[in-house]
């Protein structure tokens, strides 16, 4: 039974960061298409993370007490509802709420509600010395199919960016949250034993840490709000002149190195633990990061890109298998939307600044203050757990 549980949050996995993929390179391409300026496309962007933060707070306070079930039914309408919007009108104020409503994904991670209730299900469905593995192939699968995303995402460049092209691609969204609900129909078994609204489940301890990783995971969620899958999309469009076409295949081949990477991260936490392959990959990563907009050509910048991919995501999963070893059964879905919230929320600045940055002409902007807010995580989060965890 188990088993078959976790097949069908793996195909939903699957589905869901496909279109992700697609729609995270295209919205802003979108929006600068039907002649939107950089303001009103971080603001757009703005307008995701808010309905991700809105999601990641009803979870937080209703999840164990209405259901874990009915909420991934919820969402799963919403996109449909979503992609119907897009798909029908290119009145701004329409397609913001239908790009607050989606919980579409900025990136190629997820921090929305789907996947505060899949991580926080699939340990009870795993043995402990399992988890890290399956938290690499549920992230290899998002990663991977999120990079054959990125390159449908080039689909209306072969038609000559027509209107209807790019509304394909949101229709194909609202077919894929269809979907969804018909997967999530058939899961059973996955709501805590408690039922309490908010937070009275939660153990003093759990509570403690909640509040400390929620902090720490702000810090790292402030600066990778300057650096979405949508913002550096739009960056290399703005900065080198990128074709939709070209940023599909970009992005494909930035995915593809993510996936590869991923599936190595739980293989070496087995050797060094999940804390120290969270902060050590992380810190590379930012580096290179940060050396993105000084590289002076495209080249050079895609040469960084693909060297920060390499590394950027490997604590996706140990960070997955982190939590879970932190927090138990009961408290695990509330644990991941309290922290996704507060990521959410802390990822919202970076939209608007980016927009107005780049307006301005400040391209290096995204990814000084992007870099320099992981490094500040990766540090303060070593500090605080070495002496506890590995």
């Amino acid at each position: 039974m188990a088993l078959n549980q976790l097949n069908l949050i793996m195909v939903a996995k699957g589905f869901r960061t496909f279109i992700f993929g697609a729609v995270s390179v295209m919205t802003p391409i979108y929006l600068a298409v039907l002649g939107y300026s950089p303001f009103y496309v971080g603001l757009g962007l703005f307008m995701i993370v808010s309905g991700n933060v809105m999601s990641n707070l009803l979870l937080t306070w209703y999840g164990n007490a209405f259901g874990r079930k009915r909420f991934l039914l919820i969402f799963s309408a919403l996109m449909l509802i979503s992609g119907l919007l897009l798909f029908s009108t290119t009145i701004i104020w329409l397609m913001f709420l239908a790009l607050f409503l989606g919980n579409v994904s900025t990136t190629g991670t997820e921090a929305g509600p789907f996947q505060s209730i899949e991580t926080g299900i699939i340990p009870s469905m795993v043995s402990e010395s399992r988890r890290g593995r399956v938290f690499g192939v549920y992230n290899l699968i998002g990663y991977s199919a999120s990079s054959l995303g990125a390159l449908a995402a080039s689909l209306p460049s072969y038609f000559r960016e027509s209107i209807i092209a790019f509304k394909s691609v949101y229709l194909a969204y609202a077919l894929v949250g269809l979907l969804l609900f018909a997967v999530y129909l058939r899961l059973k078994n996955i709501e805590a034993s408690g039922r309490k609204p908010g937070l009275g489940h939660m153990t003093r301890s759990g509570l403690n840490d909640l509040k400390k990783l929620s902090l720490l995971f702000s810090i790292d969620a402030f600066g990778g709000g300057f650096v979405t899958q949508s913002i550096m999309s739009y960056w290399f469009y703005l900065a080198y002149h990128v074709t939709l076409k070209d940023l599909g295949a970009i992005f494909m081949v930035v995915n593809i190195i993510t996936a590869l990477s991923i599936l190595a991260a739980p293989f070496i936490a087995e050797r060094i633990g999940n804390l120290r392959t969270m902060v050590f990959t992380h810190l590379i990563s930012s580096a290179f990061l940060i050396m993105i907009p000084f590289a002076g050509s495209l080249a050079g910048s895609l040469l960084f890109l693909f060297l920060r991919q390499s590394t950027s995501q490997m604590d996706v999963p140990t960070r997955q298998a982190f939590m879970a070893n932190i927090f138990n059964e009961d408290e695990r879905v509330s644990a991941n939307a309290v922290t996704n919230t507060f990521r959410s929320i802390s990822s919202l600045p970076g939209s608007p600044i980016v927009g107005l940055a780049l307006s301005s002409s400040l391209l290096y902007i995204p990814y000084t203050i992007g870099g320099g807010a992981k490094i500040l995580y990766d540090a303060s989060i070593f500090l605080s757990y070495r002496k506890r965890t590995s």
